[in-house]
């Protein structure tokens, strides 16, 4: 199946891309996204703190992809 993959600010500039069309097996889960992404961008993806949407709405780490899933990558927010 394929997924995009949208990244934003710190990760659109890493990765060099605002998205990308990944192809993934059925019946993974967000975070076999995440691990594929560690391994193409290892110097991108090292231990980020990162926040992950799927569909416009956050993402837990053992969600299913499905075909079509639109997943958006991006740092996570802190203040003060």
């Amino acid at each position: 199946m394929n997924v995009t993959v949208k990244y934003f600010a710190y990760y659109r500039e890493r990765v060099g891309k605002e998205s990308e069309r990944i192809q993934i097996d059925d019946g993974k889960h967000i975070s076999d996204l995440i691990d594929m992404l560690k391994q193409r961008y290892p110097e991108v993806f090292n231990g980020n703190a990162l926040f992950v949407a799927r569909n416009f709405r956050y993402a837990e780490p053992g969600e299913v992809l499905s075909d079509g899933d639109v997943v958006a990558i991006m740092p996570h927010v802190s203040g003060g």
